[in-house]
């Protein structure tokens, strides 16, 4: 079984088309090459290529000549979506440095096989600006290893749960208050209930009647949801460092399926552990697409659950607190809640945010949520128990 999402970086963003091929179209070996020595580099280049499947940032590998002569990854980072491309990459270097640090003290010989290395131009600063005022970033590319894009046996989600599991470990002893929120209120309940109750108010697209009993759903879990928020809020619950994009094609393996290293690391900011392992169980955990129309084909893939959880708790269960462990199951409600009630605000709104395929794609999308979401209200006792388990 695999499974599809559409997630915020599918996205339309303040109503602007992020059109990552208009940069693609205009490169040329002339300006690859300015942009290597730009970064201090003086390996010559043998060719590069558009890479990637990226919504957001152009992305381009650049291969040089010679077998020991590294091969670099080139992004434009869009400053649309990322208001403080600076800060943001701040986050990235300190959390690389950070894991970099650890893996040398406990004698890896190629850290730069396990970590994302970043690298700076003359001036320190890990970007370039552009004559436009487009920020490049450049790092290195790590050969001899793949991706998987889709979940399709237990054993994925269980190395998946591992990985992302690790990498939060890693992470775990260096102090958030030093990163900023890449994207503010990302996952802050609150911001995300006051939004949907404006779409509601507001109607804009005059879909609130068609949408009443869906709404009223939503409503009516809003207590419950929000608890995550006022955790955070009250200090109950503890700000680490999350990933925020816990997707099985963010690891990065070896020829033989080992676990190399977390990729797309944009997003690394505060946040709460809750975000990361829900969300992974939004997608992994559904049997169907977040846009399945027939509602009958969502069911809860038990074996991948307890594979990721498994795989998770073997990494995290040294520092999760009480709460956090307690909290786990709950997380996936959150996550599946909270996607429904921003399918549902953009819906209400006219189809302002997300890209849809057909007029009725965020119905669609909601619906297939407040399903999953059920389902996972029916397997609630169920997963708590494979949570103690693997505890």
């Amino acid at each position: 079984m695999s499974y599809k999402i559409v997630d915020w970086k599918d996205c339309i963003y303040n109503n602007q088309h992020i059109n990552t091929l208009a940069h693609s179209k205009k490169m040329n070996d002339q300006q690859i090459n300015h942009f290597l020595i730009s970064f201090g580099r003086t390996e010559k280049m043998a060719e590069w290529k558009p890479f990637g499947h990226g919504h957001i940032n152009d992305t381009f590998l650049v291969r040089t000549a010679g077998n020991s002569s590294p091969d670099f990854i080139l992004q434009r980072k869009n400053h649309y979506v990322f208001k403080d491309v600076p800060g943001m990459l701040n986050n990235i270097i300190l959390a690389t440095d950070h894991i970099r640090a650890k893996l040398v003290a406990s004698g890896e010989t190629d850290p730069d096989r396990r970590v994302m290395k970043y690298l700076s131009a003359p001036n320190g600063k890990y970007y370039v600006l552009d004559e436009t005022g487009n920020y490049w970033t450049l790092f290195l590319f790590i050969r001899d290893s793949h991706g998987i894009e889709e979940v399709t046996n237990p054993g994925q989600a269980f190395t998946a749960g591992k990985a992302f599991g690790r990498f939060q470990l890693e992470l775990s002893d260096l102090d958030s208050s030093s990163l900023i929120e890449t994207i503010p209120n990302f996952h802050n309940g609150k911001f995300r209930f006051q939004q949907f109750t404006e779409a509601i108010s507001q109607n804009s697209a005059g879909r609130r009647t068609e949408m009443q009993p869906v709404i009223d759903h939503l409503l009516n879990r809003a207590d419950e949801m929000l608890k995550l928020q006022n955790w955070l809020d009250r200090g109950e619950l503890p700000l680490r460092i999350t990933h925020n994009d816990t997707k099985i094609n963010n690891i990065l393996f070896d020829h033989q399926n080992n676990i190399l290293c977390i990729i797309d690391l944009d997003t690394v900011m505060p946040g709460s552990i809750l975000f990361d392992f829900g969300d992974a169980i939004r997608t992994l955990g559904n049997s169907a697409a977040e846009d399945e129309a027939d509602l009958s084909k969502i069911h809860f893939q038990t074996a991948y659950f307890e594979a990721f959880t498994n795989g998770y708790l073997s990494e995290c269960s040294r520092f999760l607190t009480p709460l956090e462990k307690e909290s786990l199951v709950y997380s996936c409600r959150y996550m599946v809640w909270e996607q429904a009630i921003r399918f549902l605000s953009d819906y209400l709104n006219g189809d302002t945010y997300y890209k849809i395929a057909y007029p009725e794609h965020n119905k669609i999308r909601t619906l297939s949520q407040l399903r999953y979401l059920e389902v996972l209200e029916e397997n609630s006792d169920a997963m708590v128990q494979i949570v103690d388990n693997a505890w």
